[in-house]
């Protein structure tokens, strides 16, 4: 709860001293504003559980969710000082809208009632439907912001009527309570309809097929420090979410739904791949590579019976620390050279060695090529999932190889293709930097230490 209040109090700080603050002292409110979250967080794992007369509560499960997302966001501030370099007076505004949609976030992973897992999902996204337009000169960002808007009203409408019919045929919104309901009366009529609704809107907000297709399109339109955010943080929440309702209101008709959702993770990992193999935009091949990811970690919710949590908690930590990695780094090599294509990497190697190393840990990260830490989330989720269905772990095992075909593009452009405009200098900033170097010394800390990562969700 005290990050809860901290992350609220530092949104409200920051977006009043957008007035007059200069654009360094808005960006140490944030990095200070997420490390208090961060820090409070992981420090109440050793408190008892605060529960919030049923309707949040901040359990060990919570509070490692809301870690998670902290540092996400700490990693993104580091770099907002040159990602937001071109906005003047709306740079309060942009930070303090990341903060208000980090509390979301949380209001997402803590939730024990149906209303506050609404009311999160609107504070996650009412702001990123803002900074996904925050480039108002650019067509793309505004189309960006338009056509997010539309779908996520859409899914959002989609995501209430699954609630109310659930509230139908269970006669509560307390989630504990609908899961003994539910286990009791089983999935029928109002509370069939109603579950496959909610699933509906949940998927949309992890990108998740066939209900994906809104995400390439914006993580290309919006900013790269906010596409940064949303493929780490709101990917967090999303599954947050969803395996705490589908582990606590769904687990006692886990037999009703496995099968359906095994297969949209099936779905997704193969379109997420393939889509990612076509792409010579990079922010488009991210955004398919995240598409593909949401498929691996949906594995994780269908062997949720199997205690696939912390697997599940494991492989977010890794993906989000590459991911923002990699965008860095792009946003960094992209903008000063003009161009979002593949092509900017050529010769990076030999320009910038450390950009280039990187790029390539966090890529190969992504691929799952061992002994990286994401190699250790696939392995802890596929195994899981083996228990579960092994039908779906050839699957994921296949599309895992067809992705190392996308990931090596940027890799081969850096080490094996010279780079045409020599006189291009990439210029390194020190919170970028300092940003880099920390994720990958996250990433190092995660291989060594597993298993006090995974403990941390209880």
């Amino acid at each position: 709860m005290g990050a809860l209040i901290v992350i609220f109090t530092g949104a409200l700080v920051v977006l009043f001293a957008g007035l007059f603050a200069k654009r360094s002292i808005l960006q140490g409110i944030g990095l200070v504003t997420a490390l208090g979250g961060l820090v409070l967080s992981l420090v109440a794992l050793n408190s008892e559980v605060f529960d919030l007369r049923h309707m949040l509560i901040f359990d060990h499960y919570a509070l490692a969710f809301t870690a998670l997302m902290c540092l996400a966001t700490f990693l993104v501030f580091l770099a907002s000082g040159y990602g937001f370099r071109q906005l003047g007076e709306t740079l309060g505004d942009n930070y303090g809208l990341i903060l208000f949609s980090l509390c979301g976030g949380i209001c997402m992973v803590s939730f024990q009632n149906m209303v506050m897992l609404f009311l999160g999902i609107e504070i996650l996204s009412i702001p990123l439907y803002v900074l996904a337009g925050s480039r108002r000169n650019d067509l793309g960002s505004n189309e960006a912001s338009l056509k997010y808007f539309l779908m996520g009203a859409f899914a959002t409408g989609i995501l209430l009527m699954g609630m109310a019919l659930l509230y139908g045929a269970t006669g509560t919104f307390d989630v504990v309570a609908m899961g003994e309901k539910l286990t009791s009366g089983g999935l029928s009529g109002y509370g069939y309809i109603g579950f496959m609704l909610l699933t509906i809107g949940l998927c949309f907000k992890i990108s998740a097929a066939p209900f994906h297709f809104w995400s390439p399109d914006v993580y290309q339109g919006s900013p790269t420090i906010i596409t940064a955010f949303m493929a780490s943080v709101v990917k967090i929440a999303g599954f947050g979410a969803l395996v705490r309702i589908f582990s606590i209101s769904f687990a006692g008709v886990a037999g009703e739904w496995m099968t359906m959702l095994g297969a949209i993770a099936c779905l997704t990992m193969t379109v997420g791949n393939f889509g990612a193999l076509m792409q010579s935009n990079f922010k488009r091949l991210l955004a398919y590579s995240s598409i593909s990811h949401a498929g691996y970690l949906l594995l994780g919710v269908v062997s949720l019976q199997y205690n696939s949590v912390s697997s599940v908690f494991y492989y977010l930590t890794a993906y989000s620390i590459a991911t923002i990695v990699a965008f860095t780094i792009f946003m960094l090599i992209s903008e000063q050279k003009a161009s979002e294509n593949i092509s900017v990497f050529n010769g990076l190697a030999k320009r910038k060695p450390l950009l280039a190393f990187a790029m390539t840990v966090a890529l190969l990260s992504m691929a799952g090529i061992p002994p990286l830490a994401g190699f250790f989330g696939k392995y802890f989720l596929f195994t899981k999932a083996l228990e579960a269905n092994p039908v779906m772990v050839i699957v994921a095992v296949i599309n895992s190889a067809i992705s190392i075909a996308y990931y090596f593009k940027p890799i081969t452009a850096m080490y094996f293709t010279k780079e045409e405009d020599v006189d291009n200098e990439v210029l390194l900033p020190g919170l970028i930097k300092t940003s880099i170097v920390l994720s990958l010394c996250l990433l190092v800390i995660m291989v060594i230490f597993p298993g006090w990562l995974q403990g941390l969700v209880g």
